[in-house]
């Protein structure tokens, strides 16, 4: 893609890949529009930012209307914003399952059907959501997190076939481990023992590989290649897999 003069949202834009991506768009050209909780890291990346919590979904559905009414369109919405799910001794809890979907899979799904319309009409615009390889194969655990990126990872490609058509794409980015802050205390505070090298990605490489990557007629961006082996793995050598799988 050309991003120069592009109207791009990013969520999570206040640390780790949202940042990453906000700065490196920013620098080809486009204009930024960074969402996060934390005004003082926002105010670093010396774009347009809006302060707002992603579990407030109703409130990413008036900020990206906002958006669209101040500069009549959103060419490219990046929702990289995500939480982590339960602490590995915390007690299960539908209250933390509950705000944990709202941010990981309800406010990128009203994002994107809040753009999508005027994306439709004007048969250009570029939406990319951030999931997990969890999502793919999922561990042990309260399994909220893993369902959140799943299901967001299923809404992406189905919405996906029906916009394509219109000329918009739909893109669900799997990063693979990166050492950003909730990489770390995933692997710090959640005892997620570190993952192999070949999975891991540093926050500039996953950057580089999604703006390669937007806009082009594949669905999937991996910026891995190792984790798409794993349901391969589950299918044909379940017992192995599932032991594998268990001690991670």
């Amino acid at each position: 893609m050309d991003y120069r003069g592009q109207i791009a949202v990013v969520t999570g834009a206040s640390s780790g890949l949202g940042r990453r991506l906000a700065l490196d768009l920013a620098a080809l050209g486009a204009k930024v529009v960074a969402v996060a909780r934390r005004e003082d890291r926002l105010k670093e990346l010396g774009c347009a930012y809006r302060v707002l919590d992603m579990a407030d979904v109703d409130g990413f559905v008036r900020l990206l209307e906002d958006v669209e009414g101040e500069h009549g369109r959103v060419d490219i919405l990046l929702n990289v914003a995500g939480t982590n799910g339960h602490a590995p001794d915390e007690p299960w809890q539908l209250a933390i399952t509950r705000e944990l979907f709202d941010v990981n899979f309800f406010a990128p799904y009203a994002g994107m059907l809040t753009v999508l319309p005027g994306m439709r009409a004007r048969r250009h615009g570029v939406i990319a959501n951030m999931s997990s390889d969890d999502a793919r194969s999922p561990g042990p655990g309260a399994g909220d997190y893993p369902a959140s990126k799943a299901a967001l990872s299923a809404v992406t490609e189905s919405l996906s076939y029906e916009v394509r058509r219109d000329g918009v794409a739909l893109h669900v980015i799997y990063p693979g481990w990166v050492p950003t802050e909730m990489g770390l205390a995933a692997v710090e505070d959640g005892r997620m023992q570190m993952p192999p090298k070949p999975t891991r990605r540093t926050e500039d490489q996953v950057s580089a590989t999604v703006l390669g990557r937007l806009g082009d007629p594949r669905v999937d961006i991996n910026c891995t290649k190792l984790p798409l082996m794993a349901p391969m793995f589950r299918t044909l050598a379940p017992r192995s897999y599932a032991r594998m799988r268990a001690s991670r």
